[in-house]
């Protein structure tokens, strides 16, 4: 496969997938907002955080309102990653490599955008946003969906899922390195009556929280939500599943040749570090580690197979 190709499908369903984590982690604080205001600050401050677009909202904005930060997620030009300008261009990167994808994965990357275009220059209400958030997760599930029963499994489709396990990594790291401290000594970072709301807004920001719950008897404890996130091989945004797909997707794209691939080191020492990781002990600069591999890992990727 052309690199140019290869690099357009996994840059294409990165920026799927990143959209796809923005729209939980926005309707996890949509829904605070809609049901209380008890610590309303503390999660949009996280939200921007995990995110790296704090300085960039408060740049215009002197407090943390609700509305406004949603409006800035969605559309706002400031933020690199809304969510308007993610799909754009992953409907440019599916329109450069439309020989490669089927009809049906085309038509709904761009049934999306066309909807977030008409949706999103209209002036945003409270009424409308639920609406939006949930069509659009809807429209992207669509996508995923078409990928999975539409696509032939060949090399293509192992490009189209390394960009998105690359990202869901990056993402689920990120958000458990923003909330740290719940994952620390407990006496040292307690913020009271703040542990058990943290924990639940961690797990539904990924859209986990049924599926931990029923994994741990109902149960909510920092040290098992850690796990959960970081280790469990079958929480479909777990660190450890995540990375276990990478090296799946590589070792189908190198066949034969996958022991000598550098990005299939790489990931198998992510895979390594993962499992000798002790629970117990602080994840702040074991996570950042993770993100500084991973990201070193998409750029070998990159690097490997001559994207442009």
């Amino acid at each position: 496969m052309l690199g140019s190709s290869a690099d357009s499908l996994f840059w294409m369903f990165r920026y799927i997938e990143r959209a796809e984590n923005t729209l939980c982690v926005i309707e996890s604080g949509f829904q605070l907002y809609l049901m209380s205001s008890t610590n309303l600050y503390n999660e949009w401050d996280a939200i921007l955080r995990t995110n790296s677009i704090r300085q960039y909202f408060l740049k215009k904005n002197n407090s943390l309102d609700s509305l406004n930060i949603i409006n800035f997620m969605l559309k706002d030009s400031r933020n690199v990653n809304n969510i308007l300008s993610l799909i754009s261009k992953a409907r440019e990167n599916a329109r450069k490599s439309r020989v490669s994808i089927t009809t049906d994965v085309w038509e709904s990357i761009n049934t999306c955008w066309l909807y977030l275009n008409k949706e999103l220059n209209k002036h945003l209400t409270e009424n409308k946003i639920q609406l939006i958030l949930q069509t659009t997760r809807e429209k992207i599930a669509l996508i995923f969906g078409f990928l999975e029963k539409t696509m032939l499994k060949n090399e293509i489709l192992n490009f189209c899922y390394l960009g998105t396990y690359i990202e869901k990594f990056d993402n689920t790291a990120r958000i458990l390195n923003t909330r740290q401290y719940l994952f620390a000594d407990e006496k040292k970072y307690r913020l009271e009556g703040y542990d058990n709301f943290q924990l639940e807004m961690i797990l539904r920001s990924m859209s986990s929280y049924r599926s931990f719950m029923w994994k741990n008897q109902n149960e909510i404890k920092p040290k098992k939500v850690s796990y959960f996130l970081i280790s469990d091989e079958d929480m479909p945004k777990s660190l450890m599943f995540c990375i276990n797909e990478t090296l799946k997707n590589l070792k189908s794209i190198n066949k034969k040749k996958f022991k000598k691939s550098k990005s299939y080191i790489n990931a198998l020492g992510i895979q390594k570090k993962i499992r000798l990781k002790n629970i117990s002990l602080n994840n702040y600069s074991f996570l950042n580690g993770l993100i500084k591999l991973n990201m070193d890992l998409a750029s070998n990727i990159e690097i490997e197979f001559n994207f442009h």
